[in-house]
């Protein structure tokens, strides 16, 4: 049984503690936070300690770490965190729902949280840090690059590249052969034909905007929850 520590103590990492209790083989063992957050000794009757003293109280030879914030930034901030647990020596562990029916084992890096019903198929990769959230159907040969946000209900063709720190709202829809950029946004019920090119921004309705050109946007992906 692996121990593993949480990041933070918000919806992410509660979120992350009951799934992994209920549903996997790592033992939690306690929580840490930024140190100007650390506002209490315990989260969730375990302890709570600083990241910046982490290793002290949890050193990396023994436990491993579990980052499970949301999409903040374009997926930057936890991009963030991850690269500081790893420069501290962690390894970083892994969910992958048992309800999943995976014809030969998933292929992927470390920090992945992947929810419940998914539909994987064969020789599909994903990267480091991925986060993909119940019900999502991904094609044969295609590729979740490092730090990307995967919501609810995305179906994902065959031979699909998903670029580093995109996002994919629920019930997307990405097309054979697909490439989508590099922290592209790909919208909430949008169908996806064509490659969609790095930093944009495609909305159901409205084509593509520039991410630019969507203040609200940018507010919203700044104040992502998790």
């Amino acid at each position: 049984m692996t121990r593993v520590v949480l990041f933070g103590t918000g919806r992410g990492a509660a979120i992350a503690h009951r799934f992994l209790a209920a549903d996997s083989s790592h033992e939690v063992v306690g929580f840490t936070v930024d140190d100007e957050h650390l506002a209490a000794d315990t989260h969730r009757g375990l302890p709570l300690v600083g990241f910046g003293e982490v290793e002290n109280r949890f050193p990396p030879d023994d436990f491993e770490m579990l980052i499970l914030l949301g999409y903040q930034q374009m997926n930057r901030l936890r991009q963030r965190k991850f690269e500081e647990a790893k420069a501290k020596g962690y390894r970083l562990a892994s969910y992958v729902s048992s309800s999943i029916f995976q014809p030969e084992p998933i292929q992927h890096g470390e920090n992945c949280f992947i929810h419940d019903n998914q539909s994987i198929s064969l020789d599909v990769r994903i990267g480091d840090n991925v986060v993909m959230w119940s019900s999502n159907h991904i094609g044969d040969l295609s590729v979740i690059e490092d730090h990307a946000w995967v919501a609810s209900h995305v179906t994902v063709a065959a031979e699909v590249t998903i670029g580093p720190r995109a996002f994919l709202g629920i019930g997307a829809t990405v097309t054979n052969g697909v490439h989508v950029g590099e922290e592209a946004l790909v919208g909430a019920d949008v169908l996806v034909t064509d490659d969609v090119a790095p930093k944009s921004v495609l909305v159901a309705g409205k084509g593509k905007i520039e991410f630019e050109a969507l203040p609200f946007m940018r507010a919203m992906i700044g104040g992502g929850k998790l």
